[in-house]
This record gives C-alpha cells, sequence and structure tokens, in this order.
C-alpha cells in the first residue's frame, strides 16, 4: 500500500516554503561572502566621492532560511517515511473477511480476507486457514498535527496483521496459533515513532488498533477511522 502520488496545493506550498528557505538563506550568506562594496555619496564640499563598506551578514535572513529549510525537509523525511500508510481522512472501508469454520475441523477456520486502498480499490484478495474460533485483524494508526494537513500529510492506518483467537482461554494460552503478517508488519518506523510520539513536533500519537469476531459464515466490512478498525455486517 502507497500514498498515491499527486500535486496540488499541499505539495505546491511546501515547495514555496522550500524556495522561500533557501533564498533567504543564499542571500544572507552572499552577504557576509560579498566583500566590500562601493558606496557613493557627497560631501560638505559637494564633490561626489565615494567609499568601500564592507557587506554585513544579516542573521535574521540566515536563521530564518535555516528554519524553513529545516521544516520543509522534516515533512519531506515523514512523508516518504509513511509511504506504507494509507491516508486517513474520516471513515473508509479497508477490508473486507468472510470466515467460516472448517467442517469435520474443530477450531479451525477458512478465512478470505480482500484489502481495499482508500479510493475503495482492492489491493489483494487471499485465503487463509486459520487456528481459532475467532479471527483478530490487528492494525497500526498514525495521527499527525493539524498543521501538517496543509501539506498534505493526513492521519494514516495501515492493516499489520491477522491472527487466530480461541473463546477457550485455556486453548488460547495452549492451542495451535496461526498468525499473518501484513503489509509488512509494523515495521521500524512505526515502533521508533510509537516511543518519540508523544515528544515528536511531527506526529501527535501513533498507537494500535484490533478488532474480532467469530467464525459464523458472516461478511464483515472493516473501516477504519482515528478511533481505530470497525466491522459491520456487509450488506
Amino acid at each position: 500500500m502507497e500514498y498515491p502520488v499527486q500535486i496540488g496545493l499541499p505539495q505546491i506550498l511546501l515547495f514555496i516554503l522550500f524556495v522561500g528557505g533557501l533564498v533567504l538563506l543564499i542571500s544572507s550568506l552572499m552577504g557576509l561572502a560579498g566583500g566590500r562594496r562601493v558606496v557613493e555619496y557627497v560631501d560638505e564640499e559637494g564633490i561626489r566621492r565615494y567609499k568601500r563598506r564592507r557587506r554585513h551578514m544579516r542573521p535574521g535572513r540566515g536563521i530564518g532560511g535555516v528554519l524553513l529549510l529545516l521544516l520543509a525537509v522534516g515533512i519531506l523525511w515523514i512523508t516518504s517515511l509513511t509511504q506504507s500508510y494509507l491516508g486517513l481522512t474520516g471513515e473508509i472501508q479497508v477490508a473486507r473477511v468472510h470466515a467460516q469454520p472448517v467442517e469435520g475441523r474443530p477450531h479451525l477456520m477458512s478465512l478470505e480476507l480482500t484489502q481495499y486502498d482508500q479510493h475503495g480499490n482492492t489491493t489483494s484478495d487471499k485465503a487463509y486457514f486459520v487456528n481459532g474460533d475467532q479471527w483478530l485483524l490487528e492494525g497500526n494508526m498514525l495521527k499527525f498535527p493539524g498543521w501538517l494537513n496543509l501539506f498534505g500529510l493526513h492521519s494514516g492506518y495501515k492493516l499489520t496483521r491477522l491472527e487466530g483467537r480461541y473463546e477457550d482461554v485455556n486453548l488460547e494460552a495452549k492451542g495451535e496459533r496461526s498468525v499473518y503478517e501484513l503489509n509488512g508488519g509494523d515495521g521500524q518506523f512505526f515502533k521508533t515513532v510509537y516511543k518519540q510520539a508523544w515528544s515528536s513536533p511531527f506526529v501527535e500519537a501513533a498507537y494500535g488498533t484490533a478488532v474480532f469476531l467469530p467464525a459464523d459464515g458472516m461478511t464483515y466490512n472493516i473501516y477504519a477511522s482515528q478511533a481505530g478498525l470497525e466491522a459491520k455486517p456487509a450488506k
């Protein structure tokens, strides 16, 4: 799963931010490296004279340019590391699950998992045999500050794991388990962000979410929102 590459107002704003910072920084450095400049003036006797003045660096421009560049680079860095997360601006359908028990095989289900992108296009459609009485679908959520939305970076989600779950706690502790990794799993980026989310200016929250239901032969649509994953019977 990847973000679609789009060129719109957010990307234009980010480009302007980057160019503005670069211009301010170059202007400040040129003022420092320009050496002396010739200044023309008229003295008290009305004679036109010339003298050289040393150029001075304008620290305000330099600092402003560096800050704008750091902000632009930081946003680009976060964007590049969240390519496997789908943009989340509201409740959207992310998957469909159909699971039913395998006849003659207690605590075993046959499950079909269909995944969708944020536009409703199918990205994956696979069948699994899962041990347990219930299926459990897990995912990761990344929530970004509102000001990053101006640059096209919205909160995102990623489905990461499918596994089985037993109704009997004894079987849950000792029974045979089935675990399938989805979309590369958690990934190192999520693990890093999870530890730093509460202190990072670029990430507001990072957390895991899950939904589980019995293998009852029904089909369920799985939805994602900023509150997490939710399952609803398919109509």
